[in-house]
């Protein structure tokens, strides 16, 4: 995944998203910790304006948690938790691809 492109999008989230994402970030195990470290200033900082979360805010970060229940929230959601969500959930795909395909150096002596 390119952290350009995504430090891009994080430009272009509304403050509201990027306080989803940046809590969706903090506490997600799957995303690297150098991606956390590079995406959290700027999530922060788009962040800052944002409105204390709502019930429906709440609602979109456990969809996020448990893609099960994405159902019955994606009729209240807003446009800029749908982004938030969708975000969150591209960075995750990214993480997953970038894992599947890294080889550390000690396996590749090995083969």
């Amino acid at each position: 995944m390119d952290l350009d492109f995504v430090y891009q999008k994080v430009q272009v989230l509304s403050p509201k998203a990027a306080k989803i994402a940046l809590r969706m970030l903090d506490k997600d195990p799957h995303i690297p910790p150098e991606w956390v470290i590079a995406l959290r200033p700027a999530l922060a900082q788009r962040s800052s304006s944002s409105d204390d979360f709502r019930s429906t805010d709440w609602m979109t970060m456990a969809a996020i948690e448990r893609p099960g229940i994405r159902r019955f929230t994606e009729r209240f959601e807003s446009r800029e938790q749908r982004h938030a969500r969708l975000w969150v959930m591209s960075l995750r795909k990214g993480a997953r691809a970038a894992a599947s395909q890294s080889v550390l150096p000690d396996d590749a002596a090995l083969e």
